[in-house]
């Protein structure tokens, strides 16, 4: 069903997580990845780069990000590669990383996005934002979002908490 997977990375353990479980799911569907990491330059700028006093600055801030992308991104290929799935890279520079993962998506032609949620609260997650939940609402492509079994566990034993706890109080 699936032939060309767009897999996102921000190099997390949680992100390498989801890689190992989309290069699995690539093998069985006999599809192939993209693999992109959106450099993150709006995180650590001014509102534009007619900000910065110099070019420099900018050059400096993409240049780091290229040695991540390059880390991150050789991770994906290398388990692609003992995988037998065939894989491209792609670094792209952007404010936004959801947009950059729809746009990558939509150019290169992929049919599915592969991400994972991070384990932040819907508080947080709220305040925050949350890459995944805007890519989800903002795509025309299906995403189909890696949720690590332990993340469940986690919210299933705080859930099991708060029902001792009430358990608790009624007996008082």
């Amino acid at each position: 069903m699936f032939q060309h997977i767009l897999l996102p990375t921000d190099g997390s353990q949680l992100s390498r997580d989801t890689a190992a479980r989309a290069v699995s799911f690539a093998k069985a569907a006999n599809a192939r990845i993209t693999a992109m990491y959106a450099k993150p330059i709006g995180q650590h700028r001014a509102e534009n780069y007619t900000d910065f006093e110099s070019p420099s600055v900018v050059d400096r801030l993409l240049s780091g990000s290229d040695s991540k992308a390059k880390e991150y991104l050789g991770f994906i290929k290398k388990l692609c590669k003992d995988a037998g799935v065939e894989c491209t890279t792609l670094a792209v520079a952007g404010d936004a990383p959801w947009e950059a993962i729809i746009d990558v998506a939509e150019d290169h032609d992929c049919d599915l996005i592969f991400m994972s949620k991070h384990g932040r609260g819907e508080f947080s997650s709220l305040l925050l934002g949350s890459e995944t939940y805007r890519v989800l609402t903002h795509s025309s492509i299906p995403v189909l979002v890696y949720r690590p079994p332990e993340l469940g566990m986690r919210r299933r034993g705080t859930r099991e908490k708060a029902k001792d706890k009430d358990k608790d109080k009624k007996k008082a």
